[in-house]
């Protein structure tokens, strides 16, 4: 009698930290809308992203070479290269967030950070199926759309 083998793909459990951070970052998303003008969704947006990298991070192995960077993009990339463009992306808005913190920036344009919204909630679709997903297995690679930082 010949034994069948049958493969069955086998979801790693995902890490509840992983499953917070996420969630923290969909409440950022969430609470942006609610913001009083268009600097202020910005920084939510961009913390909301954060999040979403500090998941993708949790998620992933640690590799020794991790703590080199104190870029969370940096890190991100290296540890989920699938995701480099995405950390390329939001790498890219590093600057505007300082400079809107610090108060050096008052004025963002509204259809921008609209924009940036979008591609911040199409991001952290992306980091939920990516740390429910094995690393090991290939991914359709969602990237972000060209928006001048």
């Amino acid at each position: 009698m010949a034994t069948k083998v049958l493969r069955v793909d086998v979801r790693p459990p995902v890490s509840p930290r992983a499953r917070a951070l996420l969630g923290r970052a969909d409440a950022l998303l969430s609470a942006s809308v609610g913001a009083a003008d268009a600097a202020e969704m910005f920084l939510e947006c961009y913390m909301a992203a954060l999040r979403g990298a500090a998941a993708v991070l949790e998620a992933t192995p640690i590799a020794a070479t991790r703590a080199r960077s104190r870029s969370a993009w940096v890190l991100m990339a290296k540890a989920a290269p699938v995701l480099d463009s995405w950390a390329e992306y939001f790498a890219g808005f590093s600057a505007t967030r300082a400079a809107v913190q610090a108060g050096l920036c008052r004025s963002i344009d509204e259809n921008d950070t609209d924009e940036f919204y979008r591609e911040v909630g199409r991001f952290l679709q992306v980091v939920e199926e990516y740390i429910g997903a094995d690393s090991r297995l290939d991914r359709q690679e969602v990237r972000p759309h060209s928006m001048s930082a």
